[in-house]
């Protein structure tokens, strides 16, 4: 709910990537499953604040204005924008205000840190996301991240619409899906034909 990949226009080829954060505010965490380790599981909302920020974005023109870069890592954060330019809604706002995100520390105050703290208590105040009096358990996922069946899973599916989310492309073929509402985490190849793949580089730019 607080980092997302951005990239480019296209010319000539795959456009370059870079991964952001949103200043000012820090969103729940979604599970994941790392390699050759334990399951890391949701914090409450998480999924909820992801969600809320990918159906705002996802495919859409966007300006984002960097406010500072972290020296080690080169990661930038800013403040993102629908549309093309700061007169967008302000999306770093809009999480805090549907209670998906809270707001972090500043001693140097501002006008901006200011804004989002109110916009905090109004959220408190209403009760709103991570702030109402449901059980945050109910906004936890139960992730499947493997299927031990899969020849019984495609037969028990097989046929029917099941409504998914895309998480990652990996070529005109292949996709990883979250299939709703059970949240099965699979591969997805479609059938009967095969895309050309291609890489980017450590810079996101295309590597050939």
């Amino acid at each position: 709910g607080d980092s997302l990949v951005i990239r480019g226009q296209p010319k000539n080829g795959p456009p370059p990537e870079k991964t952001v954060g949103l200043a000012g505010i820090i969103a729940p965490k979604i599970g994941r499953k790392p390699p050759n380790s334990e399951e890391i599981k949701d914090e409450p909302y998480g999924f909820d604040a992801r969600e809320f920020l990918r159906k705002k974005v996802v495919g859409k023109e966007i300006t984002f204005q960097t406010i500072y870069t972290v020296p080690v890592s080169g990661r930038e954060y800013g403040i993102l924008y629908l549309g093309r330019d700061t007169s967008g809604e302000n999306l770093n706002e809009a999480l805090i205000t549907e209670g998906l995100a809270s707001v972090k520390p500043d001693t140097r105050g501002g006008a901006e840190h200011q804004r989002l703290v109110e916009l905090e208590g109004a959220a408190k105040s209403a009760g709103r996301g991570k702030w109402s009096t449901e059980d945050p358990s109910s906004h936890v996922r139960n992730i499947k991240w493997s299927v031990e069946n899969p020849r019984a899973f495609v037969e028990k599916m097989g046929g029917r619409r099941i409504s998914a989310v895309v998480e990652f492309v990996r070529d005109g073929s292949t996709m990883r899906v979250l299939l709703l509402p059970e949240h099965y985490n699979i591969t997805l190849m479609l059938s009967g034909v095969r895309s050309p793949g291609f890489k980017l580089d450590s810079e996101g730019k295309p590597d050939p």
